[in-house]
Formats: structure tokens, C-alpha cells, sequence
């Protein structure tokens, strides 16, 4: 069988990565254009192909009868590597543009008062979502489990049509009845939607109709300028925290630390997914209780903590631990301070670096430019999640691991700093009234007119 080397397999794990970077740079300039709903019903197509080619290369490679498939090859030819590749991008791609647009959509339509909460459950159900996975592969072959999955994006697109567009968007694209009779719906009969749609109108009003090459030249303003870098700095620390090596290499670094590898494999999958799914729980309950800077900052605490700890653990196992040929042994069991630093790391990261970034990159973005800033944060995040997942095996070859878990104890800890010095909360607040406030701190005030020395002298 043609099946992947451990150099491929690292290439088609950042395949998909890259698919999402380029649906970053593109997914937010069309939601802008066509709206929220007509992008999500448009990305279900590159999903449904994507995991079609996924379901195909599995099947070529695992499967006697592959020649009772559409796209059946010559099993001697690895085509099929080729159709996996595809499917991975295509699905990325999906995957991309779905993380930058079910945030905004979410944020969008939720009262001021459940953003955060409504903006968490999507990630609550992606952790879901990943702990099926988890249970699934386990006792169903990749490609029918791909098929399920290509299903699932069937329903959803079906779901997608029974939706609303956003009242935002209806309201900047001068649909404004519709807009009210869409909040009226979801704000319910008994509500009053009227102090929310003046907000709605005279904030789309002050700005105005913005043309693209407009809204390109927007960017340069600070009042813009300034969210970005916050959301940019967001998805810079939710990423260089360790999340993905802890995602992707779980299963390896438990077995440095001394775990069997079945242990360290039914630890990586299920202990890690289900910790994810508790936690995030949890910070769905908070969010809007204690607000974002808290949770995010606990859970900076606790990924520095953990990063700290497992970074010592492979210091002192470099000197406890002996190597050779036929053996490797400790004179001190460390492998369950291991576990529970991974533990940790989880707990932290879902309660606040995991859900709080894609919430406030709706929040903190004005809404004639929405979809272009979503869609730079977007494109950064999943290009620094293609850079670490692909380079830190090299990395941690070049600092040790424990140099490799400092460097992101380090750097969890500025996160830490820069969410209290820098990150403004937004608890409970509008989004018009977020955006108010970018224009309050950072537009630009008119001088006032001097005053004339001979009116002064009369």
C-alpha cells in the first residue's frame, strides 16, 4: 500500500492549514459582498468535495475493492495521494472560512448581553465535534468516517437555508425593513428592538455606503488600525501557546514522558478532547458573567504554569534519564507530571485562549470593514498554526524540548500582560458601542479654530 511516509504525513497535515490561510485572505471580502448566509451555503461546496477526495484516498489505500469506486486507480499508482492532498486543501479551505464566518454570523445576530456566551458555543461544539472524531475513528475505517462528515456538511448547508442573514449586514446593504423584521424575530414578540436598530441605523449612516477600494483605504486609519493589531495579537498568542504541537504530538510527547504507547494514545485523543469539551463548558458559563480579560487572563496563567512545568520535567529527565542502545530508564518517574502539566495546558486553554479570540475578533472589528479584518485575523491564524505544527519538530531538535515548552511558558505569560494592559473589555457592550469607543480614543479630533486677535481685543 502507497500509504504516507512521516514526511508526507507532516505535508498533509499543513495542507489543510494553508487551505484555511487562503480562505482567510478571500472568505471575508465575499461575506462582506454577498453576506453572512450566501458565504456559509457557498463553502458547504468545497467541504462536501473535499471530503468526498478524503473518503476516495482512504478507500484506494485501505480497501481490496477499490475498484468499485468512482475514481478508482491503479493500485500500484499513488494517485491517491494526490486526491488526498485535494480533499485536505478543499476541506481546510471550508474549514477556514467557517472559523471566520460562524463567529461573525453568531456575534452579529446575539443580543449585546449573550455575545460571548452565544460566540462560545460554536467553539464548544468544534470541541464536540473533535472528540466524535476521536470516538469514531477508533472503531470506523478514515473513509466512512469522511463520508459521515461530508453528510454532516449536507445538514448543515439544509440548516443554513432555514437561517436569517444578520440585521447588521441587511442594515449596511440598505435593507432596512427586512433588518427589523429579522431582529423582531429574534429578539422575540415581547422585546424592544427599537433602541437596537436606531444604533444599527445611525451607526451604518455615519459611515455610510463603502465601496471595496474604500474600505481598503479604511485600513489605514488608526481607529481601524487599532482593533486589527488587538485581533492580530489575539490569534498570535492562541497559537504560539503550544495549542496545536499539544493537539498534534500529544501521543509523542506523553511517550518522552515515560507513558506506553497505548497510554500515551488514548491519553492524546480522549483526554485531551474531553478536558476540551468540560472546560469550554465552563467558559461558555463565565464569558459573560466575569467577562473575556479574566478568562483570558486565568487561562494565560495556567498555559504558562504548565508550559513552565513540562519545559522543567524534560530539563531533569535530560539528566535523571539514561540512554542506550536497548534502554531508556529513570531513576525518578516523572511521566505523570507530564500528564497532568498537558492537563492543565487544556484546562487553560479552553476557558479562555481556546473560545475568547474568535468572540472578540467579531467584537473588536467595525462593520463596514468586518469581513476584511475577520478575514486578516483569519488568514494569520491559521498561517502561525501552519508554521508551528510544521516547524516545531525542527524547533525542539534545535532548543532541546524543554527550550521548545520555555519558549511557550515565555510567551503565555506576555499574553497575560497584554490582555491587562492592552485589551479593552467587552463585557456586555453593543457593537456599535465597541466601535464608538475605537472612534472616542483613537479618531481623529479637529483642531479647535483659533481664535481671531482683533474679535479678542473688541
Amino acid at each position: 500500500r502507497h500509504l504516507p511516509n512521516d514526511q508526507q504525513t507532516q505535508f498533509v497535515g499543513s495542507v489543510a492549514t494553508m487551505g484555511a490561510f487562503f480562505a482567510g485572505l478571500v472568505v471575508g471580502i465575499v461575506s462582506d459582498k454577498i453576506g453572512r448566509k450566501a458565504t456559509l451555503l457557498l463553502l458547504t461546496i468545497p467541504s462536501v468535495i473535499g471530503w468526498y477526495f478524503i473518503a476516495g484516498s482512504f478507500w484506494f489505500a485501505v480497501d481490496n475493492d477499490y475498484q468499485s469506486f468512482w475514481f478508482a486507480v491503479d493500485n500500484d499508482n499513488p494517485k491517491y495521494l494526490a486526491m488526498l492532498l485535494a480533499g485536505r486543501c478543499l476541506s481546510g479551505f471550508a474549514a477556514g472560512g467557517f472559523s471566520l464566518v460562524v463567529p461573525v454570523y453568531i456575534i452579529e445576530i446575539s443580543p449585546s448581553s449573550l455575545k460571548g456566551l452565544f460566540g462560545s458555543i460554536n467553539q464548544l461544539a468544534i470541541t464536540i465535534g473533535i472528540l466524535l472524531i476521536y470516538v469514531m475513528l477508533t472503531i470506523i475505517p478514515y473513509y466512512i468516517v469522511a463520508l459521515m462528515v461530508m453528510g454532516f456538511t449536507v445538514v448543515f448547508a439544509i440548516v443554513v437555508c432555514c437561517v436569517p442573514e444578520t440585521p447588521r449586514w441587511l442594515i449596511a446593504n440598505k435593507q432596512h425593513l427586512l433588518a427589523n423584521a429579522i431582529l423582531y424575530r429574534l429578539r422575540g414578540p415581547k422585546a424592544d428592538i427599537s433602541r437596537e436598530m436606531k444604533l444599527l441605523e445611525d451607526a451604518v449612516e455615519e459611515q455610510g455606503k463603502v465601496e471595496f477600494m474604500e474600505k481598503l483605504r479604511m485600513l489605514t486609519k488608526l481607529t481601524i488600525v487599532v482593533p486589527l493589531i488587538l485581533s492580530i495579537s489575539l490569534m498570535f498568542f492562541q497559537q504560539f501557546c503550544g495549542i496545536n504541537v499539544v493537539v498534534f504530538y500529544a501521543g509523542s510527547v506523553l511517550e518522552k514522558a515515560n507513558l506506553s504507547p497505548n497510554k500515551a494514545a488514548l491519553a492524546a485523543d480522549f483526554g485531551v478532547g474531553g478536558i476540551q469539551v468540560i472546560f469550554t463548558f465552563i467558559s461558555v458559563l463565565l464569558i459573560d458573567l466575569v467577562g473575556r480579560k479574566i478568562l483570558l487572563s486565568v487561562g494565560g496563567v495556567l498555559l504558562a504554569l504548565s508550559t513552565g512545568i513540562l519545559g522543567l520535567y524534560f530539563f531533569l529527565t535530560d539528566y535523571m534519564c539514561h540512554h542506550d542502545s536497548k534502554e531508556f530508564y529513570c531513576t525518578l518517574d516523572f511521566g505523570y507530571l507530564a500528564v497532568g502539566c498537558l492537563a492543565i495546558f487544556i484546562i487553560g486553554f479552553s476557558i479562555g485562549w481556546g473560545p475568547i479570540p474568535w468572540v472578540m475578533m467579531g467584537e473588536l472589528a467595525p462593520l463596514q470593514v468586518r469581513g476584511i479584518l475577520s478575514g486578516i485575523a483569519t488568514a494569520v491564524n491559521w498561517s502561525l498554526a501552519t508554521v508551528i505544527t510544521s516547524a516545531f519538530s525542527k524547533y525542539e531538535e534545535a532548543v532541546q524540548p524543554y527550550g521548545a515548552w520555555w519558549s511557550f511558558c515565555v510567551i503565555s505569560a506576555l499574553s497575560v500582560i497584554f490582555v491587562i494592559v492592552f485589551l479593552p473589555e467587552t463585557k456586555g457592550k453593543d457593537l456599535e458601542e465597541i466601535e464608538a469607543y475605537f472612534k472616542k480614543r483613537y479618531g481623529h479630533k479637529p483642531r479647535p479654530e483659533p481664535v481671531d486677535d482683533q474679535e479678542g481685543i473688541n
